[in-house]
């Protein structure tokens, strides 16, 4: 598969489009596909999290913003990401 790299062209459509592929692959498990889409790329590519592939990240986001029963590591890791971008922004 073959497609148009960047070049001179504007990285925040590229990083847009990424977005919504990723809310494309979350449609199908929940209404809230938007948050996800959104979250995991943040989290990935914005923020560098590693501890957690993208597939993981979506699944475990899917079952924190939907609400479903998860497990207490999940909340966890949900309140990690919240306190380490506190500390790098000097909350």
């Amino acid at each position: 598969m073959t497609a148009r790299t960047i070049g001179d062209g504007d990285r925040t459509d590229f990083d847009e489009t990424r977005r919504l592929l990723y809310m494309a692959l979350a449609a199908p498990d929940t209404k809230k596909y938007n948050l996800v889409g959104t979250l995991v790329n943040a989290l990935v590519h914005h923020h560098g999290v590693e501890d957690l592939s993208w597939r993981e990240m979506m699944d475990l986001l899917i079952t924190v913003v939907d609400g479903a029963e998860h497990s207490e590591a999940s909340r966890t890791w949900v309140l990690d990401q919240i306190s380490r971008i506190g500390e790098e922004l000097g909350d």
